[in-house]
């Protein structure tokens, strides 16, 4: 569960990721602090938390399926190529 929460924090700051997806990621969780819900909190255990636990979930899950396959290398494509190659490098 710990290195699926921590490859969705990475996928928030990847631009290669639509925006509206790490929108509704970071509405989920706004929506699970606020006091406010469909579902009271103080109701009997668990019960209040149900509706922050799914749309957290489903936030999460729409967050996944629009990730790249790849990861992200260092050299990028979109990174501009080196005009001006450092001494000992030839052409």
């Amino acid at each position: 569960m710990f290195p699926r929460l921590l490859r969705a924090l990475a996928l928030l700051r990847d631009p290669r990721v639509a925006r509206l997806p790490r929108v509704a990621v970071v509405a989920a969780f706004l929506y699970a602090l606020w006091p406010l819900d469909l579902l009271p909190d103080w109701m009997p255990p668990l019960v209040g938390w149900i509706d922050d636990i799914t749309i957290l979930w489903l936030a999460l899950r729409w967050l996944g399926r629009s990730a790249p396959a790849e990861p992200p290398t260092a050299a990028s494509p979109a990174a501009p190529a080196n005009r001006f190659p450092g001494p000992g490098t030839s052409r």
